[in-house]
């Protein structure tokens, strides 16, 4: 799952794309893309998605002609999450590695093998924040340079995470999702289970969004918000 200005997508293992508006406080379905694969990851951005499949491609889809406009394979294995900037995509998986790709010369930059999984990771200027089955969240520069570890006070493997400049928002395996802080020393400002353990999550303008292994996709918002 991912959004873009109201605007939900959700990939999953039937190797479809859904997207939703949110706009009106309920989740609407609005349109659908097939593809080649199970979808494990997406990232969308202005008239963009980006996503990562089980066949280790992450492609990239423009909204606006409604086509694939190219495809990266920099890994061995699936890929569990991608992340990006005007500059750069970087992709994780199931191979431990962690890579940085440069979209305007459209080659690899960098790769560095992870000691375990990188479950999930996020960018927020200038930080690339990468969090793993180990329970851990690693904060990186943008050379790829890990600056500090974080335990995330859980035993259980990271699922997913999201990073804004509100909050820091992890899903755990056994259920648990946390919100944290959002700087290199987090705070726990929340804990909360769901009766699904959910796979991904994203946090936007007062929404909690996330997708569960039981196929559904749930939603909260912050009433302390006025919008």
């Amino acid at each position: 799952k991912q959004w873009y200005q109201r605007r939900v997508r959700a990939g999953s293992w039937d190797s479809n794309i859904h997207f939703y508006d949110i706009g009106r406080g309920s989740l609407e379905r609005i349109s659908d893309l097939s593809v080649h694969s199970a979808i494990l990851c997406t990232r969308y951005e202005k008239d963009f998605l980006l996503y990562g499949t089980y066949s280790k491609i992450v492609a990239g889809y423009d909204t606006r002609c409604k086509k694939v406009v190219y495809k990266i394979k920099n890994h061995t294995r699936p890929v569990l999450s991608v992340a990006s900037s005007p500059e750069y995509i970087w992709s994780s998986g199931e191979d431990n590695a962690l890579v940085c790709h440069d979209r305007r010369m459209n080659k690899l930059l960098k790769r560095i093998r992870m000691e375990r999984i990188s479950s999930s990771i996020a960018y927020s200027e200038p930080y690339l924040w990468v969090a793993g089955y180990d329970g851990f969240i690693k904060c990186f520069n943008q050379e790829m340079k890990t600056l500090k570890k974080i335990d995330s006070g859980h035993s259980q493997p990271i699922m997913d995470m999201t990073h804004t400049m509100g909050a820091t928002v992890t899903t755990f395996k056994d259920g648990v999702i946390k919100v944290f802080s959002p700087n290199i020393s987090p705070v726990c400002w929340n804990a909360f289970n769901l009766d699904s353990p959910a796979s991904c999550v994203d946090y936007k303008d007062g929404y909690l969004i996330a997708g569960c292994s039981d196929s559904s996709v749930v939603f909260w918002r912050n009433t302390n918000l006025d919008y």
